[in-house]
């Protein structure tokens, strides 16, 4: 279902033009009516509103097609071309990649987007703004739709970026939590494993858009000017997103580290418990050996007496060179 649909444009006459809320209907007339103009969709849900938009604007190029891909997607039908990109959101303790498509046509931008894309709403409300900057000629559609679609996916980038700050946020105040406890909460590895889990899947968006802004580059695409220029747009992108990779395969390589301090952590732990149930164990292995072999000899007041002395000294003996085992292995291992 379509909740509402934001118009903005350069018109023929070359003023640029916003309206907010626009009727679907009306829509139509607007766009024949401006040189270049970016259409937006904010749907319920993407996977089943975009149909009904495609479907308003005569597009053979079908959103199923773009939501298979595994995070986002590139389709060139010549006279469109469509883009899938993912939008990060973090909420309840899972991240939820929600798709943004883009349609470009000859003058005609079109994103079709859910409400959790809240800085894409934010550019459309100072997208007249935006448009005022852009090449007024009638000749120049290409550049037009070109530096609104870099725009666009600068904006998604953006956004994805947020999310990591948010991940790192959450792990440096795990460490300062961990650094304050005398002990490891019983819950601590599930939250470290938590935020590893976060970070594969910005690894993964982020891969994702990159392979499609890459193709977006050098895909020589008909709906995208050719001038190197505007195209350099597109590969401080690409920069900006190796710069991501790079930055978020460091943040998983120190929690990974985190993590396996914790891991020996728990270790140590299960080993000091091992150790005190060895002791145990032995302390009550040589007594209930004498005890069993004095079942079966014949027992008088004196025999008696001296059976309870040889079962105590055992014990106490047998725990002692148990305890002093244990302690010389513990600290020859370095557990503490």
């Amino acid at each position: 279902m379509i909740r509402a649909v934001n118009f903005s444009a350069i018109m023929n006459d070359g003023s640029s033009r916003r309206q907010a809320s626009i009727d679907i209907d009306e829509l139509s007339n607007k766009i024949s009516d401006s040189l270049t103009s970016w259409s937006e969709f904010i749907v319920d849900d993407v996977t089943t509103g975009a149909d009904e938009v495609v479907k308003k604007f005569g597009i053979t190029l079908s959103p199923t097609e773009l939501l298979s891909g595994y995070y986002s997607n590139y389709e060139d039908r010549g006279d469109v071309l469509g883009l899938m990109m993912p939008v990060l959101t973090l909420s309840s303790g899972e991240t939820k990649a929600s798709p943004v498509l883009i349609y470009l046509k000859q003058g005609q931008v079109i994103t079709i987007h859910d409400e959790r894309t809240e800085r894409l709403i934010v550019l459309s409300n100072y997208a007249e703004v935006f448009m005022r900057k852009l090449p007024g000629g009638k000749e120049d559609w290409a550049d037009r739709q070109t530096l609104i679609a870099a725009r666009i996916i600068d904006e998604i980038v953006e956004h994805n970026f947020e999310i990591l700050r948010l991940i790192v946020e959450r792990a440096e105040q795990l460490q300062i939590e961990l650094g304050e406890m005398q002990q490891l909460p019983r819950d601590t590895a599930r939250e470290m494993s938590n935020i590893k889990r976060w970070i594969l899947d910005f690894l993964n968006a982020v891969w994702g858009a990159r392979t499609t802004v890459h193709m977006l580059r050098y895909g020589d695409a008909e709906m995208i000017t050719d001038k190197e220029e505007l195209l350099s747009r597109f590969e401080l992108i690409l920069a900006e997103l190796d710069r991501k990779i790079q930055m978020t395969e460091q943040v998983s390589e120190v929690l990974t580290a985190g993590m396996n301090v914790i891991q020996a952590e728990i270790q140590n732990k299960l080993a000091t418990i091992v150790v005190w149930l060895t002791v145990v164990a032995t302390a009550f292995l040589v007594p209930n050996t004498l005890a069993t072999i004095y079942g079966l000899l014949p027992i008088n007041e004196v025999s008696r007496l001296w059976m309870v002395i040889s079962l105590i000294f055992a014990t106490v003996t047998s725990a002692f060179l148990a305890y002093w085992y244990a302690w010389r292995w513990w600290h020859r291992k370095g557990i503490s």
